[in-house]
């Protein structure tokens, strides 16, 4: 058959298929338009229809699409001759972008991704209106190119080849580029993911945002760079799908949920989960447990206020170096359906976030940084201390509300970065100290300290027994290469993503009443003046986090009792573990949120006080008579001193007009 004659076939048959199968939704969109300017259609409809037809698409689209659309106009019963753009989904040619070789230009496909930026909405010249500059005649030009504009060859009245654009006449359309890249659960180690440019037109536009997980059907094409002279591919897309943030990649057979809801009848289901959790590394069952709970997370809650309380769950470690901190986040971003690992050292807040880049044709647009892309999954940063300060400030926002708000290069924009943050850090210097607050030892602020619902210490301190089952332990690794799992990681990923999908507990009054009853007897030892603050409101909503992830973990559908106390006895051990002052013997949770403790502020007046004193003898107090002081008034030792004295001048209570010596404010 001639190519005209297949023109005038598939002709006819869009036309039978629009005044047939979509008869309705023609209809619809016609009576909408031009508000509505596109008719989506089903190519499984489309292939068992035609087949032929469907095959025909995948080959030659731009030359199908076009016809579709005049197939339109022709049955058009409300006779408005509109241009309606026909787009198709569920596209069963679904290529992954690393795939997407030179063997499908000019094919349509489709490929999964995640959008990491989009560029500023431009107009593009679809109609040029040409005014010849001999006989002032005008003429219509349909352009094809985004790059240069076509002119006409000759003027049809007088033969004149010089022509003026007229823009104001002229039709145009809305045009932006984007670009996508391999969703990450798709990569393995090492390598880089493939990014894919987009071009999108016309009511496509200013549909997709930076983070966004989506289905893009389109032809695959390629343009030369001027620059450059190279060839480049880029998707020009017909269609975009929304895939579902959550878990949507790891799709859950019959067989898969029967295993996934036996697995949850068992009443050690609890344990094999923590066991099954980094099996490799011996011990640290607590934060074990921990990241067990983190990877379910607790419920969502929109309050009617339009107030959103988060339900992921974030996790600090510090600890010694060589105890498995970076061997144990390697192992949670393997594990978890939808993560994210970087590493502190090398990340900059705009790589946490999202940067301002400029685009190729000068404007700006943002780019999703890697909190923006683990969006409804798990970011785990190594090496959080090691930070520049003015990149940490960056999690600030994104750890409690859950977004980034971004105003950069005159781009206003706030992304969600609704994930769990599991962050691992070393103590300054070297060694973790149990007789100073972690804020003295962690290269991190206080800010960013209170917002982890749990912090671990771990040490590594020798232990004839302990150390024999951990040497133990490593050679029976090295020696067979294996690891017993109690869950395999593949049906634990599965297990973890049915939950996180389709359970969402409720607080029982038990579990109310054991909460209440555990934050008012703990908080009641505070109530007496000059006494520590034990926990805050903060702590309580990590209880409940918790709780929510153990029900969760067991498939249960409401939070008991029994819940919500494993959730206390987890944060009551790292409160232990960090709260804990060691002269008073009583939880302060400054120690814990890098705030100034009780017995510190105690000590800090004292220091004032007597600043104050030898300024009546001296003028100026000095350092060396301040410590002798102290170290006989009160068996304060000169070290501590120092420390307080840097407090008290880093608040400006005190000032040092000269080396040594000190005034009150």
């Amino acid at each position: 058959m001639s190519p005209t004659n297949k023109t005038k076939a598939s002709l006819a048959r869009f036309e039978e298929f629009f005044s047939t199968i979509y008869k309705d939704d023609v209809f619809e969109v016609l009576e909408k338009y031009p508000d509505e300017r596109s008719l989506t259609v089903d190519y499984n409809d489309l292939e068992m229809f035609d087949p032929d037809l469907a095959d025909l698409l995948i080959d030659k689209p731009d030359e199908v699409i076009t016809t579709s659309q005049k197939a339109i106009k022709n049955i058009d019963p409300l006779m408005k001759d509109a241009n309606l753009n026909i787009r198709f989904e569920n596209l069963t040619n679904n290529v992954p972008l690393s795939d997407l070789l030179s063997k499908y230009i000019g094919k349509f496909v489709s490929a999964d991704g995640i959008v990491r930026k989009t560029d500023e909405i431009r107009p593009r010249i679809e109609k040029g209106v040409f005014e010849c500059r001999g006989c002032m005649r005008q003429q219509e030009v349909e352009q094809t190119s985004s790059s240069r504009i076509m002119e006409p060859s000759m003027c049809t009245e007088c033969g004149g080849r010089s022509f003026r654009l007229l823009q104001e006449e002229s039709k145009y359309i809305d045009t932006q580029s984007a670009r996508m890249q391999e969703p990450l659960e798709n990569l393995s180690g090492g390598t880089e993911p493939k990014q894919m440019l987009m071009v999108l037109e016309d009511d496509l536009v200013d549909e997709l945002s930076p983070g966004d997980k989506v289905r893009i059907t389109g032809t695959l094409k390629t343009f030369r760079e001027e620059k450059s002279g190279k060839f480049k591919n880029y998707i020009y897309v017909n269609h975009i799908e929304p895939l579902e943030q959550e878990f949507e990649e790891l799709h859950l057979s019959e067989e898969d949920e029967a295993k996934i809801l036996e697995l949850s009848q068992d009443p050690n289901i609890h344990d094999k989960i923590i066991n099954s959790t980094a099996p490799s590394i011996r011990g640290y069952r607590e934060v074990k447990e921990a990241i067990a709970l983190q990877l379910f997370g607790g419920s969502v809650k929109h309050l009617e206020d339009k107030t959103r309380l988060r339900g992921d769950i974030h996790i600090l470690i510090v600890g010694d170096p060589g105890i498995g901190k970076s061997q144990i986040l390697k192992y949670v971003s393997k594990l978890a359906p939808r993560s994210v690992y970087t590493s502190g050292k090398g990340t900059s807040g705009a790589g946490l976030t999202a940067a301002a880049v400029r685009d190729e044709l000068g404007g700006w647009s943002l780019e999703a940084g890697a909190l923006v892309l683990g969006d409804q999954g798990n970011v785990c940063v190594d090496e959080l201390d090691k930070m520049r300060s003015e990149d940490r400030s960056a999690l600030h926002e994104a750890l409690e509300q859950q977004t980034v708000s971004i105003a950069k290069a005159g781009i206003m924009a706030t992304l969600n970065t609704r994930c769990s943050v599991l962050a691992a850090a070393n103590p300054k210097f070297g060694r973790f100290d149990r007789y100073k607050t972690l804020a003295d030892q962690i290269d991190l602020p206080s800010p960013i300290l209170s917002r982890f619902d749990l912090t671990f210490v771990i040490e590594d301190k020798p232990n004839i027994e302990n150390d024999r089952k951990l040497a133990q332990h490593i050679l029976k690794i090295h020696q067979s290469e294996s690891v017993n799992y109690e869950i395999e990681p593949d049906l634990l990923r599965k297990y973890i993503a049915y939950a996180r999908k389709n359970i969402n507990p409720v607080l029982t009054d038990e579990a109310n009443k054991v909460l209440e009853d555990f934050y008012v007897s703990v908080r009641s030892a505070g109530v007496e003046e000059d006494t520590p603050v034990p926990i805050t409101a903060r702590q309580l909503e990590a209880i409940i986090r918790l709780a929510e992830a153990s029900a969760k973990l067991q498939l249960k559908d409401k939070v008991e009792a029994v819940d919500a106390q494993r959730a206390i006895t987890l944060q009551r051990k790292t409160l232990e573990q960090i709260g804990l002052d060691p002269e008073t013997g009583q939880l302060d949770i400054s120690r814990v949120e890098g705030g100034t403790t009780t017995s510190d502020r105690e000590r800090m007046q004292k220091i004032e006080e007597e600043i104050k004193l030898l300024e009546q003898e001296f003028e100026r107090a000095p350092i060396d008579t301040l410590k002798e002081n102290m170290k006989e008034k009160y068996d304060m030792s000169p070290e501590k001193v120092e420390t307080l004295v840097k407090k008290l001048k880093g608040k400006g209570i005190i000032f040092e007009p000269r080396n040594g010596f000190f005034n009150t404010a």
